[in-house]
């Protein structure tokens, strides 16, 4: 602390530590000059006050918000007297005791900060130790929500996932963990918020929708991490599940097939495509009397019977949703039979066959 007066200054320094060995300059000015004085600071360790010989336990409690709490203040040295210091359950000076106990039966304070004290003998004289309380509060209620219906996702679109998480403290503390049924995808921490007294979060996410991940559910979690004085393992509440379903084009295992057959032989094609919705199907070929077309709720297939040179050529098969489409094709040869080209004449398109529709 510096003071000034009329015949002087000075610096005191109170309760002298490491901190402050160094060089101090003292300046004089006066309209005819300039004067000045040096002192170097030292410190021999021997010489410095003493700890608080006070002990606190447990030394950082943990205490559900309404739950009664215990502490014990102990003197590792004989007091004159001690006591709490607190807005609630403080003790006032004991006299003759080598112990003081704070409690409090229900814990409601979001500010309390008790305080030890002591009076001694011998150096240190006075001091006290603060303790330090970590008040928590689950939270009232944790609910998960989407920009869109999440029972019509579309592949490959992002979707605005809000978590919202009411009136829980302290949110230094506080994890938000996103689920995909048990997979931890995304979480996100507050430490840096340092409120005391419980308060409302937002926490959004971005979600890209994959064919993978439709039938599965999707949840928010809040967690407190307490730390090891805490409980074990650390509370979480999960917010209620939101089932998705992902809607993705036609796609085919294979782009295509070349099929060589005999002469007067039963051929069939085959086009099946993985899809949701479940893709509608329709074929483009070369027309023939012995061509037939049939549709499933599985897919589609052409029976080609008695095959011969006027069903050779390019069979294409067309698998369509709401989403997109895609296509597959099919090369008909015979064998040891040259093309032909008459078999590449009168193309049309035949059969739409519309399976259920996909209800989310």
């Amino acid at each position: 602390a510096l003071k000034y007066t009329d015949r002087g200054s000075t610096v005191t320094i109170n309760g002298t530590s490491t901190s402050n060995i160094g060089i101090y300059t003292c300046f004089a000015t006066n309209e005819v000059g300039e004067a000045q004085k040096t002192f170097k600071v030292e410190f021999t360790p021997g010489e410095a006050v003493p700890e608080c010989p006070l002990e606190i336990s447990p030394q950082k409690p943990v205490v559900r918000y309404g739950d009664p709490v215990t502490v014990n203040c102990t003197a590792t040295q004989t007091p004159r007297g001690m006591g709490w210091e607190a807005t609630v359950g403080a003790t006032g000076m004991k006299t003759g005791a080598q112990s003081v106990t704070w409690s409090v039966s229900s814990l409601t304070d979001w500010t309390a900060e008790p305080k030890c004290y002591g009076n001694f003998l011998t150096e240190p004289k006075q001091c006290r130790k603060n303790l330090i309380i970590i008040l928590y509060k689950y939270p009232a209620s944790v609910s998960l929500s989407s920009d869109s219906p999440v029972d019509q996702m579309v592949e490959g679109r992002q979707y605005q996932l809000q978590c919202e998480v009411q009136n829980i403290a302290p949110v230094q503390y506080l994890t938000v963990n996103w689920y995909r049924g048990q997979t931890l995808i995304h979480s996100q921490t507050f430490s840096h918020n340092t409120t005391r007294t419980p308060v409302n979060v937002s926490v959004r996410h971005l979600f890209t929708a994959d064919r993978a991940h439709s039938g599965k559910q999707l949840t928010c979690e809040a967690e407190l991490n307490l730390g090891p004085e805490g409980p074990q393992p650390p509370p979480a509440n999960q917010s209620d599940p939101l089932q998705i379903t992902v809607l993705y084009k036609p796609v085919f295992s294979q782009s295509g097939d070349t099929i060589q057959t005999v002469p007067g032989n039963i051929t069939v094609l085959v086009c099946r495509a993985d899809g949701n919705p479940p893709p509608r199907y329709n074929w483009t070929y070369s027309t023939a009397d012995n061509v037939a077309v049939k549709y499933t709720d599985r897919g589609s297939t052409v029976t080609i019977n008695g095959a011969s040179t006027s069903n050779t050529g390019i069979y294409t098969c067309f698998a369509t949703n709401e989403v997109g489409e895609a296509q597959k094709t099919f090369k008909v040869k015979l064998k040891n039979h040259a093309p032909d080209v008459s078999a590449l004449v009168g193309w049309i398109v035949v059969g739409l066959a519309v399976s259920p529709m996909f209800v989310g």
